[in-house]
């Protein structure tokens, strides 16, 4: 039956208790097995063990459909095969397949050449990056579905409201110092100055939650919101901002792929950089920093919920203890021990540790 199934474009169901696949061709009308048959045929009369079944068969667009096999042929020749899979055609969307240990690299590139291009409208074209990483033996087809859903946590982001804490241009570029929605602040870097000294006034703006025109570059759209430009904020202005976001993943069970994952700024994953670069200057030894770690983390789940939430004074509690251990076993004092503190209380801390000693398996200088 007409389930609008798109040319070549393979769709998954099961046979019985195999796996069985098809794609479909426009030209002829017909489906194309595209699985091994060995798995679900009998032997002796494989078109018969064929015709007359029923399948549920579902699409990359996840949308399930009803298949019914009336007859079974050989293929029309083929000329050429090249067993190519098409994942996406999105030019929003942008998969690779690479050695773990590049993912970083990857993140870092795809940061700065966003900034490059996409700095003007930093507010409403973000960058959201999704790893999913795991062992060579892993099937495709689940690593496939955890980077799927993936994308669909990170699509699912909401915008925020930002609020100025400063705002300074010098040299074509304003320079803003943000209060996120967790509180946390941030320096965003606007481009508002054009290659030849004039005043970009078509891109760099953005949404404040301000119903009044204040500067002559203001406009209002129909339904009433206004945008402003980046150099015209004051500190004090809230701003929509649709954020970018980092998520990852690491499927050391296929049963991963169904979990959500925590998803973090797209600063953050510098912070986090940043942070295990500190470690790697200060030099403590790797049993040093997983003993550290591994007391901090007991106490932080003693006195903390099983939904997350600190207990009564918890984590005022476990933020001196943070400098105790830090301090004692590390042996950090001064600027370090207070970048290492701040990092431990917003979680950068322990991403950095998971990151680079548990996923990429990188040691720290004895």
């Amino acid at each position: 039956n007409d389930g609008g199934w798109q040319d070549r474009e393979t769709y998954a169901g099961r046979l019985g208790d195999a796996p069985f696949e098809v794609l479909f061709r426009a030209d002829t009308g017909r489906f194309v097995t595209i699985c091994n048959l060995a798995r679900c045929l009998d032997a002796d009369a494989p078109a018969r063990s064929l015709q007359g079944r029923s399948m549920e068969m579902t699409g990359d667009d996840g949308r399930t459909r009803i298949l019914t096999i009336q007859s079974v042929d050989k293929p029309d020749r083929i000329g050429a095969y090249a067993p190519v899979i098409p994942l996406d055609r999105s030019p929003q969307r942008f998969r690779v397949l690479v050695p773990l240990e590049c993912a970083s690299a990857c993140i870092e590139t795809a940061m700065e050449k966003w900034q490059e291009e996409f700095g003007r409208v930093w507010d409403r074209m973000p960058l959201r990056a999704g790893v999913v990483a795991f062992p060579r033996m892993t099937p495709f087809q689940a690593v496939i579905e955890a980077a799927r859903n993936l994308e669909a946590d990170l699509t699912e982001a909401k915008p925020e409201v930002w609020r100025v804490h400063e705002r300074r241009t010098k040299d074509g570029v304003t320079a803003l110092i943000l209060v996120r929605a967790d509180r946390t602040y941030e320096t965003v870097l606007v481009p508002t100055g054009l290659p030849d000294g004039r005043e970009d006034v078509f891109y760099p703006y953005v949404r404040v939650e301000d119903r009044e025109l204040r500067h002559a570059h203001d406009f209002q759209h129909p339904n009433g919101t206004v945008y402003r430009h980046a150099a015209a904020l004051r500190p004090g202005d809230s701003i929509v901002v649709h954020p970018g976001r980092v998520a990852a993943v690491f499927m050391d069970t296929t049963a991963r792929r169904f979990e959500k994952a925590r998803s973090w700024y797209l600063s953050d994953f510098r912070r986090m950089r940043d942070t295990w670069a500190l470690l790697q200057r200060v030099g403590p030894s790797q049993g040093a920093l997983r003993g550290a770690w591994a007391e901090l983390e007991d106490r932080q789940i003693a006195w903390r919920s099983p939904a997350g939430e600190w207990s009564t004074g918890g984590e005022e509690e476990w933020i001196a203890l943070v400098y105790a251990v830090l301090r004692n076993r590390l042996g950090v004092s001064g600027a370090v021990l207070e970048h290492l503190v701040e990092a431990a209380r917003d979680g950068i801390l322990e991403w950095a540790i998971e990151w680079h000693l548990g996923w990429l398996k990188e040691g720290l200088e004895e």
